[in-house]
């Protein structure tokens, strides 16, 4: 399943880089500009924005496949933008959910953690009990 997801990813991530972003979108000008005749340029430079996008986005699949396989470590990048605390990310995450959503969802998380050391500590005491008979 992961070598079947990397040609996906790359391919949502050019459609977002060329359709979502204003390099693709000068590359996409340039070459129905070419293509029309109004400019005179070589065809490899007009398509350069849209080269540079394929570069770009298969370098960051390439990444990103390394990071989620474990054999890379977070870039600065990812550092930089991402939360610095734990407290940091919850206080969002309640933000985007709410607090009653974000409660439940904890409550829900906790619960069979809870519940085993509920019964662990209810079988220890029960082992105490008969160590005393």
């Amino acid at each position: 399943m992961f070598l079947i997801d990397l040609p996906i990813r790359f391919i949502f991530a050019l459609l977002g880089f060329t359709l979502g972003g204003w390099i693709g979108w000068l590359g996409i000008i340039l070459v129905l500009l070419r293509f029309f005749g109004v400019i005179q340029w070589p065809w490899w430079l007009a398509a350069l924005p849209l080269e540079y996008g394929v570069i770009y986005c298969l370098y960051m699949t390439v990444d990103g496949a390394l990071y989620r396989a474990g054999l890379k470590r977070v870039g600065g990048s990812a550092r930089f933008t991402s939360f610095e605390s734990r407290e940091a990310e919850e206080a969002f995450r309640i933000s985007q959910i709410g607090p009653d959503a974000y409660m439940a969802e904890k409550e829900a998380e906790l619960r069979p953690k809870i519940d085993a050391i509920i019964t662990e500590a209810r079988a220890r005491q029960k082992d105490k009990e008969r160590q005393n008979e």
